[in-house]
């Protein structure tokens, strides 16, 4: 998250389009699962945000967020990683502004 667009107030817009990808497959290409994770959300930007928070928890603070920041609802002590499908050209999910990405070891 840019520190800088937070302050000029673009932090919640979105980043170019919308790909046909959901998030599911986005988080499948990267194909990353630190230790402790527990759930993964996507921002505006097409950053994945990977939460140790409990999924539940994750899921309340992503229907408040909506197009907002996950960082504002859930903290910065619960995100664990983060990364982008392609960092130069980043990829943002259909459903990111809903969808919450679990490990495949916890259940849904």
């Amino acid at each position: 998250m840019n520190p800088l667009a937070e302050i000029l107030g673009v932090a919640n817009q979105v980043c170019g389009r919308t790909s046909p990808l959901s998030l599911v497959d986005v988080v499948d290409r990267v194909a990353e699962w630190p230790q402790g994770v527990t759930a993964v959300t996507q921002e505006h930007d097409g950053e994945l945000l990977y939460w140790d928070a409990p999924v539940d928890d994750v899921k309340q603070a992503r229907a408040r967020a909506g197009a907002g920041s996950m960082l504002r609802e859930l903290g910065i002590k619960h995100q664990i990683h983060s990364a982008y499908l392609n960092p130069n050209n980043p990829v943002l999910a259909h459903d990111w502004q809903v969808r919450v990405v679990v490990p495949p070891i916890v259940a849904q």
